[in-house]
């Protein structure tokens, strides 16, 4: 069985820490130029409930029950390295996008209270005790940004205790004496600690406050500080902050105490907490209910999230990848909404509309929180409210937004700061650009463009061809589009996937595109067409490579394709993702599976939470794994294996499956009857990839013809 991994997504590494300078100049910024304010009409109710406002105090009322996610570190943007970076893409960035796209109240994420007991990563220092300059102007801009477009703006302050790494310079305070996991010493927190910690929430809300933000998002979850003292695991104390429920609440609710005393009623605190721990002996439910009952009279909300950063098992972990149910923090959100006077939110893998307005309807909650939904489609709110709900593109839980190295998949730091990669997004082809479309160069006139291959890359081709004024003609040989991503209507784990080439296809037929069917593109075709643009996304073939008995072996998509084929007892030639992730199917389908791998182990090109999540379901379904082990023959009733001591062995199987890779298709023939026009090769038929690099492969070649 693999060993459980911390499901730390920060993806702070020895080698980061290295190489940043902690000391970082700030710089001076321009006041963002003024821009239009988007006016939505609405135009349809049926998602009354989700676009009803919420009122927080007598001052500030949600215009709608949605909010977008703490994200992106709130110090980033201080500093000539990273300022644009964070602000970006253009004019609408990372935290302006939701706003513009309808959202009530949009939070900047992380933002550590001081340089010292505070700091989790190597960001730049600020002094909040300074409420002018360089730094306020660079933190202040972001709440202009946000508020410009009729959204609440808040920004997330943390305390992150032992849940930090040693930063030299730095110490790390915790409610109990003891080690972090990389043997640093943890400093049990007395009176005066506790009195700095309280001065320097005070002080940070305070700075927030002027620089013209609505409120604040304290964290109180995923494991720090705030939540190691609640916590029973983390808190060890025998003294008045110990013990019971309420003495572990008595510090916590001091800092939102001493917080409100400080902004007045007026400034919007909300909270964010993990609803359970996820570890044994950690906190319940019942715990976090009494916490938020202890604190209702200082804080204008919280929402619900779960686990801890230092969690080794997906349990424990606050970020979940395709594998378990959307929204599944809600019934801990309910139960604590069902025992406090406060709005109460839940934020957890929630993308589906029709969810979110029977929560609110039936009063489970009173918002939703979404993140990884607000990369995958800032819009959302507004297309609720449009009617064009069918056009939301739903995140697919790929976790692309938070993928960073890997020191066991030898991926090593190239430069870019994780905190900046924080907004990737697999369907969203213009999440992190530095520039919006509007930005981009118009077109000069509507060009003629045939695109052959209906997958994904010729889809997004299409799309943003026809979106620039162009005039698109997509060909694919098979009787509807979607290219490989058939697969997904077949793969338990896979039907966000799924939604999401549904939800592609049908913004194909809702624009002026030529689609054509159960037809092959011949070089014939081409000159007959005669485009001014040609763009092969052909996709790719399965590779063969020359083992002895490969010809006993089923292709990988040939068993989504016949089902039927696949027997009982299952041996997998090639551990990639492809076969791990058909591997786990099938396992959970009822097979006996085994999974064979040349090299150091399974799913090795995926990496961070989502392959701690992929293994984790493997073994959980009753898969196997053998790494590092050679396959010397197939056979009609299994496969001949070395393994990487030199042993042999002999795995039966009723069905052996060959998912060895693939192999870009030739397009020599297709290009050589291009003539005049402009050639694109995008998607697997260029280099294989994944669906964020075909989508993204379309976008761009599409954006590039003027």
């Amino acid at each position: 069985m693999e060993e459980k991994k911390a499901l730390n997504f920060v993806g702070v590494t020895d080698d980061i820490l290295k190489s940043v300078d902690t000391d970082i100049p700030v710089i001076s910024r321009r006041a963002p130029e003024p821009v239009p304010v988007r006016k939505v009409v609405r135009t349809s109710d049926k998602y009354k409930n989700i676009l009803s406002p919420l009122k927080l105090n007598d001052k500030y009322t949600m215009k709608n029950r949605v909010m977008c996610a703490p994200m992106v570190f709130g110090t980033a943007v201080v500093g000539n390295e990273y300022g644009n970076a964070a602000y970006a893409p253009g004019k609408y960035g990372k935290l302006e996008m939701p706003a513009a796209g309808g959202t009530a109240m949009v939070s900047v994420g992380e933002t550590d209270i001081n340089n010292f007991d505070a700091k989790r990563m190597p960001l730049p220092d600020v002094d909040y005790s300074i409420r002018s300059g360089e730094a306020f102007n660079a933190i202040s801009e972001y709440a202009w940004r946000i508020k410009r477009h009729g959204a609440i703006a808040l920004i997330e302050l943390n305390h992150c205790g032992f849940m930090k790494p040693p930063i030299p310079g730095t110490e790390i305070w915790g409610p109990s004496a003891g080690f972090t996991p990389e043997g640093a010493p943890i400093k049990e927190m007395d009176e005066e600690m506790m009195d700095s910690v309280c001065r320097d929430f005070v002080n940070t809300a305070l700075f927030m406050q002027e620089a013209g933000f609505d409120g604040v998002c304290i964290h109180a979850g995923h494991g720090f500080l705030m939540m190691q003292f609640v916590s029973p695991l983390t808190n060890k104390r025998t003294d008045e902050y110990g013990g019971s429920i309420d003495n572990r609440c008595k510090f916590p609710v001091r800092i939102f105490r001493e917080i409100r005393e400080a902004v007045g009623p007026d400034f919007i605190i909300e909270a964010r907490v993990s609803g359970v721990e996820g570890l044994p002996g950690g906190m319940t439910i019942e715990d976090t209910a009494r916490f938020i009952q202890l604190s209702q009279d200082y804080i204008n909300g919280a929402h619900v999230s779960c686990g801890t950063y230092s969690g080794e098992t997906v349990e424990a972990s606050g970020m979940h990848a395709i594998f378990e149910p959307h929204g599944y923090n809600l019934p801990n959100a309910k139960y604590v909404k069902d025992r406090v006077n406060i709005p109460i939110g839940v934020v957890g893998f929630i993308t589906d509309p029709d969810f979110v307005e029977a929560a609110i309807a039936d009063g489970s909650v009173d918002y939703v929180v979404m993140g990884r939904q607000m990369i995958a489609d800032p819009e959302y709110v507004n297309k609720l409210a449009t009617g064009r709900e069918k056009e939301i593109r739903r995140c697919i839980g790929c976790i692309t937004c938070f993928e960073f190295p890997d020191p066991e998949q030898e991926i090593k730091f190239d430069g870019v700061m994780p905190w900046l990669k924080v907004g990737n997004c697999a369907i969203n082809p213009i999440a992190n650009s530095e520039k919006t479309v509007d930005e981009m160069p118009k077109p000069e006139g509507s060009r003629k463009v045939l695109i052959v291959g209906g997958g994904p890359a010729g889809i997004q081709a299409a799309i943003t061809a026809a979106d620039r004024g162009h005039k698109p003609i997509l060909v694919d040989e098979n009787d509807k589009l979607g290219g490989t991503l058939f697969f997904t209507d077949v793969d338990v784990d896979k039907k966000d996937i799924s939604q999401f080439k549904d939800t592609i296809i049908y913004e194909v037929s809702i624009r002026d595109i030529d689609v054509r069917l159960n037809t092959k593109v011949t070089p014939e075709m081409i000159k007959e067409i005669d485009p001014d643009v040609l763009i092969l996304a052909t996709g790719s073939t399965e590779k063969v490579i020359p083992i002895p008995g490969i010809e006993n072996a089923i292709p990988a998509l040939e068993v989504y394709r016949h089902p039927e084929r696949v027997g009982q007892k299952v041996v997998i030639v090639g551990g990639g993702l492809v076969g791990t992730e058909e591997g786990l199917h099938l396992a959970k389908t009822g097979h006996d599976v085994t999974v064979v791998e040349m090299i150091k182990r399974l799913a090795h090109e995926s990496c961070g939470t989502y392959r701690n999540q992929l293994m984790y379901e493997f073994e959980k379904a009753g898969a196997k794994g053998y790494a590092r082990t050679k396959v010397i023959e197939i056979k009609p009733t299994g496969v001949d294996v070395e393994k990487e001591d030199g042993s042999r062995e002999f795995l039966p199987a009723d069905t052996v499956i060959a998912a060895l890779g693939y192999n870009e298709k030739d397009t020599s023939e297709l290009e050589a009857a291009a003539g005049r026009a402009k050639v694109y090769k995008i998607g697997d038929c260029s280099k294989v990839a994944k669906i964020g690099g075909a989508i993204r492969a379309g976008f761009d070649a599409a954006m590039d013809i003027l």
